[in-house]
């Protein structure tokens, strides 16, 4: 069951708040549950969720500050056809029971052309944190099917660090100022 606060936070965080985060601004916040959560500078100090997937698929869902929007996108390698600048209409369906319909505009990152969605509403954003599972499709084919495990976490943590990012502290301490990620040291990959 979701916490009604939560679902009014990400509400409002919808009304005030994609595009997505070039590597060279990005810096990691933190990780939980497998997802890591993300400080893009290129979106006024935006944050993140990032979860990459066994099918090479993966998710980006966040804050946008600049465009004061949340926004959503998704990629894959294996998309080589996406082009630069155009519109795909998209459906996602959350557990089979929840659709939503939209345009995804091809965006390139690094080596890949991600789908963004960026805008997305309240009530997508309350289904994300809410279900298990989401199924991608174009043109009537499903393109991506994922598990939505441990996503209440990581959106909670998006929002800990966007309040951290704002001057709110992290969550429960309310007193400490907010920090810049882009001042700590990378953690060495080869030290676990």
């Amino acid at each position: 069951m979701i916490d009604k606060s939560m679902l009014a936070a990400v509400s409002v965080a919808a009304c005030l708040l994609a595009a997505p985060a070039q590597s060279q601004n990005s810096a990691k916040w933190g990780e939980v549950g497998g997802w890591s959560i993300r400080v893009d500078r290129s979106i006024g100090d935006g944050c993140y969720a990032h979860q990459s997937y066994e099918d090479g698929t993966d998710v980006r869902v966040g804050f946008d500050m600049k465009k004061k929007s949340i926004f959503f996108m998704i990629a894959n390698p294996a998309w080589r056809s996406l082009e630069v600048g155009k519109v795909y209409r998209m459906r996602l369906t959350f557990d089979e029971q929840q659709s939503y319909d939209g345009e995804f505009r091809g965006l390139k990152m690094g080596d890949w052309v991600w789908l963004d969605h960026s805008n997305v509403s309240a009530d997508f954003a309350s289904d994300f944190m809410q279900r298990n599972s989401l199924r991608v499709y174009y043109n009537g084919t499903r393109i991506a099917g994922l598990s939505l495990r441990n996503r209440y976490l990581a959106v909670t943590e998006v929002m800990n660090c966007q309040r951290e990012m704002a001057g709110g502290g992290r969550s429960g301490s309310g007193s400490q100022p907010a920090t810049d990620p882009f001042t700590r040291r990378p953690a060495d990959p080869f030290s676990r």
